[in-house]
């Protein structure tokens, strides 16, 4: 087995790589990465040696792989998303990684793949006939011997003010689109709100090229966003001692904005992609014990549903997670709970009355 790269946490799904890749008994080439490691944009300053400058990249990277193929069965593991940068479904067939997967498929094509994946639904983009996927479960899996000793947030403060939470650390287009869309409404105030692209966030919403006939809603929505300061200045670097350490922010951190809000609009990683990583993102609402809006992939709602997850749709409207359009699907997540999101004193008595079901 060849270990490229890998993420902080990743334990859980590493051994369970290791078990099932021994299960195969016929010659193979196995390989287990981050999916940094084929990310066209990622240059990384390995070592020095003298004055030398040595990186490590997707070239270093995928010349490493194509060197170690030797049979007839290759296995590839790959941990996280496959989108470098946003994605936009209207100007793009797939996101980048994606494509290097099938052209991988297509240079070895008398080979078999089996591709061990953190998203669900990839196979909506690779349909090639000799890629075997397999979903190993997203980025929710991380860190999974810490989350299980970690404590739920079941000790709410009743004389909170907020009724939501929207955390908004990286870059992503449709974390931009939801404050704009927050601010527009004129909602802001009832919530928890970050935003630790602040600073990069107006080069981002104007190249966020979303066909759609709401566009005016969402610039008049960044304008008042530009206009208001934020209630969390959290610094991006949340991590202190680990890298991706996301157990001890959520205690040290997060645990004080989960006391003080009763929903969370989840904003995951994927959200335009047809396929999605369901991260720690979704857990740590999970624990923060709030009444989830997950922006997300069109279907993921329906996904943790299948798996067994009370997403309480006896509460919560996710009418649309059934929305291919991304800029109607965040409309509507929103729009469709503004109650939940505003009347204070109906959420709380609805978390009191469900509050067994957080326990569950």
């Amino acid at each position: 087995m060849s270990i490229l790269k890998r993420p902080p946490g990743d334990q859980f799904s590493f051994r369970l790589f290791f078990q099932l890749c021994n299960t195969v008994e016929k010659s193979k080439d196995v390989f287990y990465l981050w999916s940094n490691c084929i990310d066209p944009y990622y240059n990384k300053i390995s070592h020095f040696l003298g004055d030398q400058e040595f990186y490590e990249n997707e070239i270093l990277y995928r010349n490493y792989i194509m060197d170690g193929v030797k049979h007839d069965i290759i296995i590839l593991g790959i941990k996280d998303h496959l989108t470098s940068n946003n994605f936009n479904p209207w100007q793009e067939t797939m996101p980048n990684m994606i494509e290097w997967i099938k052209q991988l498929a297509e240079y070895y094509k008398e080979k078999t793949i089996v591709l061990f994946t953190s998203l669900e639904n990839l196979e909506y983009y690779i349909k090639d006939t000799n890629i075997k996927i397999v979903p190993w479960g997203g980025d929710i899996t991380n860190h999974q011997k810490e989350y299980a000793q970690l404590d739920p947030i079941l000790d709410k403060n009743f004389k909170s003010r907020t009724t939501f939470l929207s955390l908004n650390r990286n870059q992503r287009a449709h974390r931009a689109m939801l404050l704009a869309l927050l601010y527009k409404l004129d909602i802001q105030d009832h919530g928890l709100i970050s935003c630790m692209f602040k600073d990069q966030i107006a080069d981002l919403f104007r190249y966020t090229q979303w066909n759609t006939d709401k566009q005016l809603i969402f610039e008049e929505g960044f304008t008042s966003f530009k206009q208001h300061p934020l209630v969390i200045q959290d610094n991006y670097n949340i991590y202190n001692l680990l890298p991706n350490d996301n157990v001890t922010n959520f205690k040290n951190k997060l645990s004080t904005y989960y006391r003080d809000t009763f929903v969370e609009i989840i904003t995951e990683t994927s959200y335009t992609e047809a396929c999605y990583n369901l991260t720690e993102k979704t857990l740590n609402s999970i624990y923060g014990c709030c009444f989830p809006i997950l922006l997300c992939s069109q279907g993921s709602v329906q996904f943790l549903r299948d798996m067994g997850i009370d997403v309480f749709d006896d509460i919560v409207d996710h009418s649309y997670d059934s929305i291919a359009d991304p800029t109607d699907r965040l409309y509507h997540a929103v729009v469709d709970n503004i109650r939940l999101l505003t009347d204070l004193e109906f959420v709380k008595n609805q978390w009191k009355s469900n509050r067994s079901r957080f326990v569950n």
